[in-house]
């Protein structure tokens, strides 16, 4: 596969036909994407969960509040955070920026840490907009390629505002629809139509 069609920064979200119930009708943001495999988050599949119900330990605080997300099937017990900043925190090696405005990091002490002890003190409106996943999404080197060229997957550019977005269980359908006028027919009808 040339560079030039790697998918890091995009969105792949679920085809009609992808009925594997870890992905059906998900959006996942694609963190990183190379000749040696795909990495990206479930962005829409929400947990039931609080930073503060995984990790009781931490003291009280408004961030123990944050959802979590399903990010993926693979090692449920890591967390993963996309975020669109934070003032005042270094970010570790681990960090990433597939798209402006969107900066991925596992959940290391420090993020917590940081997190925990700053949500805090930050007025609500302030607070900068972040995700926290459980597990992620991943693809062996040429697994990816092979699905994509099964139909499993749509691709499209990924958006802070839908990966972000208040109710981010809409995220497959705005995504979908995002990509033009046929695709929000199949988005709203689930059902793909002919071409002549």
């Amino acid at each position: 596969m040339e560079s030039s069609s790697y998918l890091t920064g995009h969105f792949l979200i679920s085809g009609l036909n992808l009925v594997d119930p870890n992905f059906f009708r998900t959006v996942v943001f694609m963190v990183q994407h190379n000749a040696d495999g795909a990495f990206g988050l479930v962005i829409n599949r929400p947990a039931e969960h609080t930073l503060g119900s995984i990790l009781p330990k931490l003291a009280g605080g408004a961030a123990l509040d944050i959802p979590v997300y399903i990010g993926g099937p693979v090692q449920q017990d890591f967390l993963f955070v996309l975020y669109s900043g934070f003032s005042g925190y270094t970010q570790s090696a681990a960090a990433a920026q597939p798209i402006p405005g969107v900066i991925f990091e596992p959940a290391t002490r420090e993020l917590i840490r940081f997190l925990v002890e700053e949500w805090e003190r930050m007025p609500p409106e302030d607070r900068p907009k972040i995700r926290l996943y459980a597990g992620y999404s991943g693809w062996a080197a040429n697994q990816l390629e092979h699905e994509m060229q099964e139909h499993a997957w749509f691709t499209h550019t990924a958006k802070p505002d839908i990966i972000f977005h208040a109710n981010p269980q809409t995220a497959w359908k705005e995504a979908l629809s995002d990509k033009g006028t046929y695709y929000k027919f199949v988005a709203d009808t689930g059902y793909i139509p002919s071409v002549n």
